[in-house]
């Protein structure tokens, strides 16, 4: 009955338009009343939330990505992408997904994505004759990469919660987040034939490689970022948290010294900026602990868990696939973060006793969150794009959904085939 009353009383409140850690909040705070407890325990199951060093690293990326945007450092990405694979058919729309793929090695965030770089491509196919929501169904669809190429926030705080190495997760996001980026590029491939969008021309190799190398030398700082951060980590010289420190001292020493276009002013709007972002980010964390709590109390992990086993029969596929289910469903409805501090505690020892590894499926968990953000209702990427650019969400999702289709399909690949995860990871960590 007090279970029922608190499912209830979220999805109420949640419904009702109430901020999803408020909603989880208040249903915890009613629970907790009903039974009688001391709210100083519920104080405290909050704050035990917050109480973990490798917290820090969310802000410090996210700070970095507000610097790197704030500066031309965006600009120089994009110039060295379009150089590099705007020849190929479907010019920009390469260049939209491998500036992608780029800058996810300095942000960890999918809204910070779109909301940088992922802006800059978009108007620049508007720009060059590209169709408004194809432009926009790239942009989407390539931000996913942004959390699963390292560094990545949702990452940390799924290390956080399961006491595995960060190092190795941000390491198995590697090949899964090149191999996402593959299969749109081959879409946007197709579809650019097949609606004759513009290329860049190609007058000679020696030109190309020309323009190529001095786009690289111009782009040659900024591209070093992605390589500090995991070269620093495997070499033991810094640990994740003090990788993400480092990243916002490098990207701030580019912009303020390097190509002087950040003032101090500049960076304390940065910082405004992250506070904004983090407030909501971090208020999550507390909500989702003292949540996780009365579900415990309440044996909801053993509930999901005996459904299912009976869903699954003890298949250890079935059991992944029911898996995936539950958190692409969660990723539709509500964000990464809360998905992740709440359902992987729950599922891991269904998947500790199925035989898969902790990090790959750390970083199947990841991309079904990426995945989860770019589908209605509550998808924070669609409808960040769709406000920003004032776009129609169902003109967008028409052209939004074959490329979900074939996120699906990569997903099913880094599933079936583990090593894409964890090669790189066993390779460097022995």
């Amino acid at each position: 009955m007090l279970l029922a009353i608190f499912l209830l009383s979220f999805s109420l409140l949640f419904m009702f338009g109430m901020p999803i850690s408020v909603a989880m909040i208040s249903s915890s705070l009613l629970y907790i009343g009903m039974r009688g407890m001391d709210l100083g325990f519920m104080a405290m199951q909050m704050f035990s939330g917050l109480d973990n060093f490798v917290l820090i690293a969310i802000p410090m990326f996210i700070l970095t990505a507000e610097v790197m945007n704030k500066t031309s450092v965006a600009d120089k990405i994009f110039r060295f992408c379009n150089s590099l694979v705007g020849y190929i058919p479907g010019g920009l729309g390469h260049v939209n997904v491998v500036t992608s793929i780029i800058f996810a090695g300095m942000s960890g965030s999918a809204v910070a994505d779109v909301g940088g770089i992922g802006r800059l491509s978009y108007q620049a196919m508007v720009d060059e004759g590209f169709d408004k929501e194809f432009s926009a169904s790239v942009t989407i669809a390539s931000s996913t990469i942004g959390p699963i190429i390292p560094p990545s926030i949702p990452m940390v705080v799924y290390a956080m919660v399961t006491n595995v190495s960060v190092g190795k997760l941000f390491f198995g996001g590697v090949l899964p987040g090149l191999i996402i980026g593959l299969v749109l590029m081959v879409y946007v491939y197709v579809i650019s034939l097949k609606r004759h969008y513009p290329k860049n021309s190609m007058t000679s190799v020696r030109v190309f490689l020309r323009d190529l190398f001095f786009a690289f030398l111009k782009g040659f700082f900024p591209l070093l970022t992605p390589l500090i951060l995991l070269g620093g980590i495997y070499l033991g010289v810094v640990t994740t948290t003090e990788a993400s420190v480092l990243a916002v001292l490098y990207s701030f020493m580019l912009g303020f010294f390097l190509y002087r276009t950040m003032k101090l002013k500049d960076f304390v709007e940065c910082l405004k900026q992250v506070f904004a972002t983090c407030g909501s980010i971090l208020l999550l964390l507390p909500a989702a602990k003292v949540f996780s709590f009365v579900m415990t109390a309440e044996n909801l992990q053993d509930i999901i868990y005996q459904g299912m086993m009976a869903f699954s029969g003890n298949n250890r596929w079935l059991i992944m696939l029911s898996v995936n289910i539950l958190f692409l469903i969660l990723g539709m409805l509500s964000d990464p973060t809360v998905n992740i501090m709440l359902f992987v505690p729950m599922v891991m020892p269904l998947i500790a006793a199925s035989g898969f590894d902790p990090i790959h499926f750390g970083v199947i968990i990841v991309i079904n969150a990426m995945i989860g953000n770019t589908t209605p209702p509550v998808g924070q990427v669609l409808l960040a794009v769709c406000g920003i650019e004032k776009l129609s969400f169902e003109k967008i999702l028409r052209e939004l959904w074959p490329m979900i289709v074939l996120l699906l399909v990569a997903l099913a690949i880094i599933i079936l085939v583990p090593q894409t995860v964890l090669a790189i990871p066993n390779a460097l960590f022995r």
